[in-house]
């Protein structure tokens, strides 16, 4: 009788750890219930305080609850360098309780989630940097094996309940009291019952859906959050492919130079025009010198950015292997690199003329702090190019632009807006007023001080008086400005030339 020797077939792996790798290997991560706990207290907290509030104090006070708990997660967020990514995060988010232009506050909160995902994740490469934001994300799928764990952990019968019991006691016990005695002073007295109204809502079945929803969403964050941070993902073997030099340097050097002398011949022809005045504008181009400047700032835009991938595609394709190929690669890059930045200095010259003529709105702030920090990462560019290795570029470039939007927020950008607009108007006549009337209450004190028939054409509006859980630094300004001033006469904008 042939007996044919059984064979154990290997265990499969799970679908998760297929799908992931080895880039995002979880093996048997311990499950942790109390980062679970929290990360439910911080959505609960979010659920309570920040539906039906204007952005304030309560939405600040729970991104800091959820950075506490991430924090708590992954004590090496407070080594020096995280911890410096976690205080600019910190400094972003502040932009809640100080500024209510929403424009501002969204971007500075979508820069301290990048600057935050990469602390997390470890990301400094460009791959790196942007596997880094997509962690968080992806955990809601990755940490599921985790959460189980955790649950499980929780709910372990080698955990005797009697651990759980005196928890739960106190708690239940702890809420019936707040309850009898709250009630009580409430009924008391009306400012005791106003402050408990402040924390404790009115609930409706549809204040229960949004509140329900702001739950799920601000604890299911939290929770992906600290699933990065306890098992983080290997975002740095996500590498572009190595690339290959060419054999013969005329085949790197020739484009690149190609491209050096259109930007020479560009900067020749700003100094033509600059020195050659308004006679030599309009002989040669037939337009006026500021018509001409007027001209071109998205163009000057889009030929910085393709500069900066014309300098790393050279960087990948030009050999290194003597002396001389890394100077001839220096000497050419350094010289574009400089060129860009008279480009980017003439192409915020235009935008600050433009302005002038057409007046100032968000989006020309905007697109000139961006062409300004640009030129930031050429510099950037230029210091790892004195010796030809800057693994440290993508990364320092990510925290200026996150530093130049907490200063853009700190400089208050709709009242400067209001401001410039305003001295415009005393000069020339012209003013739109219905942009300036869609301006934030950051704008409010700039244009309170408005004649009373010029105030009329902007519509000022005293916001709402909220409770104290959504104050914001900008709406208490504006409320303080327009407090004791008359209401215009409405009709008094027929008199604005």
């Amino acid at each position: 009788m042939n007996t044919q020797p059984l064979v154990t077939p290997a265990p499969s792996k799970p679908l998760l750890d297929v799908v992931f790798g080895q880039l995002w290997p979880d093996q048997a991560t311990p499950g942790r219930p109390r980062l679970v706990a929290a990360s439910a207290a911080v959505g609960l907290l979010a659920a309570v305080i920040v539906p039906f509030r204007a952005p304030g104090l309560a939405a600040f006070l729970s991104v800091l609850a959820a950075m506490a708990v991430v924090v708590a997660a992954d004590r090496r967020l407070l080594a020096p360098p995280r911890l410096a990514a976690m205080v600019l995060c910190l400094l972003l988010a502040t932009t809640l309780v100080l500024r209510d232009a929403a424009w501002v506050v969204a971007l500075c909160l979508m820069a301290a989630f990048a600057v935050g995902a990469a602390a997390l994740a470890g990301g400094r490469s460009v791959p790196g940097l942007v596997a880094s934001a997509t962690a968080v994300p992806l955990a809601a799928l990755r940490g599921l094996p985790w959460l189980s764990r955790s649950l499980r952990v929780a709910t372990s019968p080698d955990r005797p309940a009697d651990r759980w019991r005196p928890v739960l006691r106190t708690t239940a016990v702890s809420l019936l009291l707040v309850l009898v005695f709250g009630a009580l002073f409430a009924s008391a007295d009306a400012l005791f019952a106003r402050w408990v109204g402040a924390l404790v809502p009115d609930l409706t079945f549809g204040d229960l859906f949004v509140r329900g929803f702001v739950f799920l969403f601000v604890a299911g964050v939290t929770l992906a959050a600290v699933f990065v941070a306890v098992c983080p993902p290997r975002v740095e073997r996500l590498v572009l492919p190595a690339g290959r030099a060419v054999d013969r340097p005329f085949e790197w050097l020739v484009p690149v130079l190609v491209v050096v002398g259109v930007f020479a011949l560009f900067v020749v022809a700003q100094l033509t025009a600059m020195f050659g005045g308004h006679a030599y504008l309009r002989r040669t181009t037939g337009l006026t010198y500021a018509d001409y400047v007027h001209q071109g700032f998205g163009q000057l835009t889009v030929a910085t950015l393709l500069t900066l991938g014309v300098v790393a595609t050279a960087v990948r394709k030009a050999p290194r292997a003597t002396a001389g190929d890394r100077m001839r690669l220096q000497i050419v890059l350094g010289t574009l690199c400089a060129l860009t930045l008279v480009v980017v200095a003439s192409a915020l010259y235009r935008m600050h003329v433009y302005e002038q003529a057409y007046g100032f709105t968000r989006l020309r702030l905007l697109v000139s702090v961006f062409e300004a920090w640009l030129g930031v990462v050429v510099v950037l560019v230029m210091v790892a190019g004195i010796r030809l290795r800057g693994p440290w570029v993508p990364w320092a470039a990510l925290a200026t632009g996150a530093v130049m939007l907490l200063g853009l927020a700190a400089f208050n950008p709709d009242a400067y807006i209001a401001q410039r607009n305003i001295a415009r108007f005393e000069q020339t006549g012209r003013i739109d007023w219905y942009y300036l009337s869609g301006l934030s209450a950051d704008a409010t004190p700039a244009l309170s001080g408005l004649p009373p028939k010029y105030r009329a054409c902007v519509r000022l509006a005293e916001p709402r008086h909220d409770d104290w859980l959504a104050w914001n630094l900008g709406r208490a300004r504006a409320r303080e400005a327009l407090e004791g001033q008359a209401e215009p006469s409405s009709g008094s904008c027929v008199d604005v030339p």
